[in-house]
């Protein structure tokens, strides 16, 4: 019906066949020849199984919830973590491999804070969404949102923080009015700003008379620009009392690596406590078992050491047995339990899952598998439009599912849903290998029609928020990308993906905003120059030049005319990083021919002031003088000031190059001024560090490594690892010449491994990468 054909004869033939429970599985033998290798998850073939009743299930939701055992000294080390909180906040970590419980631990925890009427702000990460920058700090926050308080605290916090947060929660504007919109993050130094004022925005929402907590869980998952903000704020727990605990799966991935160094880092001042859970040993799961048959355990004493050999310990694997246990007269046979099918783990694990689904009716299964094709939480709404059901059989159906234990309710707030509008309620799956495994037992033409009605219903969804949101699609765009990919419209896809990768850009998400931009040119995007300059930057600020020199000349083979000085002066400026002066130059040149063409988007001043600084690199001081004149001229004329920074900048670098050292501090401090004007960090960074030259050589020292040590900060904000790399050579120099040859050999081990790896990207070798000390 919802494909608007008639079903084949082998269709209704197979449906007849099933219907009477005539249906003959393959042999094992045939199974294994015909599933895909990623056997944990895939089904067997054919329809959802045809398996005993509900009557023969015993509903996980039906039972009280299960103890906690096996993991006392575990709660205690949570408890004691938390009651030592004093001044300073404390990283708690949970580690452990899939099903080991830390989630249901964590709980423990989280029940333990509220009871003592502690704040509590809570995410999870979920598997696929490693390209949605900052979702965790984004549920989080909009789950405060939720409540009736914490807008309250967010609205103490300093307007220029809010101007920030509102980036990942444009719904604060509604009860903000007076907020400016937030400004362009065209420099990478409002990277520092963005990461501080979210942490303020937590440091608020979580202060109370009781530690506040922050829970993560599993971590693994998230995507790398929340990785370094949650670094970010593990640095800065110091005078905040905050509880931050964390959960992640043991497995040796980018992932776990960044979090387990992370965690080492926080650990040399005393703020961690880890904990690596381990399975649950054969008393444990005794213990379990009796609690969850306490009419039947003690006639039926093997069954704990049956479930703990079939189990191995690992407590998700056993509660899930528990549950699935027939439901029989007085208690089951031993003989039954050893005959019932899906033991063998993890193939057993497969099977008793499908026991669990195998009851749901028709409507049931239809709601479940649009919500295995959402792919996260997933709210009434969303599914309603997306399954096609009334409200009535949905309700009816989700109410079976809850009761059931296959879903769970939790309390949450739409992407622009406004704060008069209170929380909802969203759904989520009992456990992701349950969303995976409906979603894999899906045919793939429902599949695609599902992953398209969902695309449908975001972006109805932001059309409706635009009105009052500009900017209420955008957190949304890489959802709508992905399910128009899975729909198979390309085209759309490829729209939404550019989009999404200028968002995540916009947050510093650059790894993110790469995967982003790439899949809108494999899906075919119809401005592929748009996107591969997009990439150019990106490849830039992350120090693979050539990369970066690759997008951006495939930008500037493919774009209209009227852009082409623009990339040809990005291209320029790639050059010039990377030591290539007559390249550069002849990029800088090609650029202003460019502007001499109608049409030309950049000002004339920019370039001849980076094409001075290419000049001075390249030993010809009167050129370099000269551009830097020309420069100056014209960015009076344009009142550029951006421009006229870099100028004075560039003199006062020229003038130290010529012994005058007076004349070079005029042109930087005045340089500095007007960059702080500006709020430009990279030319404050530039002028700092020029001027610490100019103290050094004069032998001041302790000014020099002063100026130097703050241009490093502001280069770390920004991510300019070839520009830290440099700072770190030149305090290594300062710090020899004070007599510190211990903190002098640590900045040049720094120095040298930045250099190292920028250097190794650019595969000859480039020893002008190397030698960079101003610019």
């Amino acid at each position: 019906r919802e494909l608007g054909v008639s079903p084949l004869e082998e269709t209704e033939a197979l449906y007849n066949t099933i219907f009477s429970n005539r249906l003959s599985l393959p042999e094992p033998a045939q199974m294994a020849a015909i599933q895909p290798p990623d056997a944990s998850l895939t089904p067997p073939a054919g329809l959802p199984p045809t398996t005993p009743p509900a009557e023969a299930l015993r509903p996980a939701a039906a039972k009280a919830p299960l103890p906690l055992v096996g993991r006392q000294a575990e709660r205690q080390t949570l408890v004691a973590a938390y009651e030592s909180i004093g001044q300073d906040g404390r990283l708690v970590t949970l580690e452990g491999e899939p099903g080991i419980g830390k989630t249901r631990l964590a709980e423990e925890l989280i029940a333990y804070a509220r009871k003592n009427q502690a704040m509590v702000i809570q995410a999870r990460c979920y598997e696929g969404e490693h390209s949605l920058a900052y979702t965790p700090f984004i549920e989080g926050l909009r789950g405060l949102l939720a409540r009736e308080d914490p807008p309250r605290r967010f609205e103490a916090l300093p307007a220029r923080w809010l101007n920030e947060v509102q980036r990942l929660l444009p719904e604060l504007s509604e009860t903000r009015p007076d907020l400016p919109p937030p400004a362009p993050l065209s420099e990478a130094g409002a990277q520092g700003r963005f990461f501080e004022a979210v942490s303020q925005a937590i440091f608020a929402a979580a202060a109370g008379p009781h530690p506040g907590v922050v829970f993560f869980d599993d971590v693994h998952w998230a995507d790398s620009a929340s990785l370094d903000l949650l670094a970010y704020l593990v640095r800065r727990l110091q005078n905040h009392p905050i509880y931050l605990l964390l959960t992640w799966r043991s497995e040796d991935n980018e992932p776990s690596r960044r979090l387990r160094l992370m965690a080492a880092e926080a650990k040399r001042y005393g703020q961690v406590s880890q904990i690596t859970l381990s399975r649950l040993d054969e008393a444990a799961v005794n213990e379990l078992v009796q609690a969850a048959t306490p009419e039947t355990a003690g006639e039926a004493p093997w069954m704990g050491e049956r479930l703990y050999r079939e189990t191995e310990g690992l407590p998700f694997f056993l509660v899930e047995y528990l549950a699935a246990l027939p439901e029989i007269e007085g208690h089951p046979a031993e003989e039954e339990l050893s005959a019932a099918a899906g033991w063998d783990l993890p193939g057993g694990v497969r099977s008793l899952l499908h026991s669990r689904l195998a009851s749901v009716s028709q409507a049931g299964w239809q709601a479940l598998s649009t919500a295995a094709v959402i792919g996260r939480s997933f709210d009434f709404e969303s599914l309603r439009d997306a399954s096609g059901r009334s409200e009535e059989e949905l309700v009816a159906e989700l109410e079976t599912l809850l009761a059931r234990g296959l879903i769970k309710e939790m309390t949450g707030r739409r992407v622009g849903e406004s704060e008069s509008q209170g929380a909802g309620v969203l759904y989520d799956f009992s456990h992701e290998k349950l969303r995976a495994l409906v979603y894999q037992e899906t045919s793939l033409a429902r599949r695609r029609l599902l992953h398209r009605r969902v695309a449908e219903a975001l972006e109805a969804r932001t059309r409706l928020g635009t009105a009052r949101l500009p900017n209420a699609l955008l957190p949304l765009a890489g959802q709508i990308a992905y399910h128009y990919e899975y729909a198979g419209l390309d085209q759309t896809a490829a729209e939404y993906y550019r989009r999404a990768g200028e968002h995540a850009e916009a947050l510093f998400a650059n790894v993110e905003a790469m995967a982003h931009f790439r899949k809108a040119l494999a899906l075919g995007h119809p401005d592929p120059a748009s996107v591969y300059e997009s990439m150019g930057v990106l490849h830039t600020l992350m120090g693979e030049y050539n990369a970066g020199l690759s997008s951006l000349e495939k930008a500037a083979a493919l774009c209209k005319p009227c852009n082409l000085a623009r990339i040809e002066h990005k291209l320029g400026l790639v050059y010039h990083r990377r030591g290539d002066w007559d390249l550069a130059e002849d990029h800088f040149k090609a650029a202003l021919q460019e502007l001499q063409k109608p049409g030309g988007e950049i000002a004339p001043a920019r370039v001849y002031a980076d094409w001075s600084l290419t000049a001075h690199h390249r030993g010809r001081t009167g050129q370099a003088l000269e551009l830097a004149q020309q420069a100056l001229h014209l960015a009076g004329e344009d009142g550029d000031q951006r421009a006229l920074a870099h100028v004075h900048n560039l003199l006062g670098v020229l003038a130290r190059a010529q012994g005058n050292l007076e004349q070079a501090c005029d042109h930087l401090e005045r340089s500095l001024s007007l960059a702080r004007e500006l709020d430009d960090p990279s030319a404050e960074a530039a002028a700092l560090n020029n001027l610490s030259l100019v103290h050094g050589a004069r032998g001041e020292i302790q000014q020099a490594m002063s100026l130097a040590e703050a241009a490093l900060k502001l280069c770390i904000a920004q991510g300019d690892r070839h520009r830290e790399a440099a700072l770190h050579n030149n305090l290594a120099d300062l710090h020899h010449a004070a007599g510190q040859s211990g903190e002098a050999m640590s900045h040049l081990k720094q120095a040298v491994a930045i250099f190292a790896e920028i250097g190794v990207e650019a595969g000859a070798w480039q020893p002008e990468i190397w030698k960079l000390m101003e610019w």
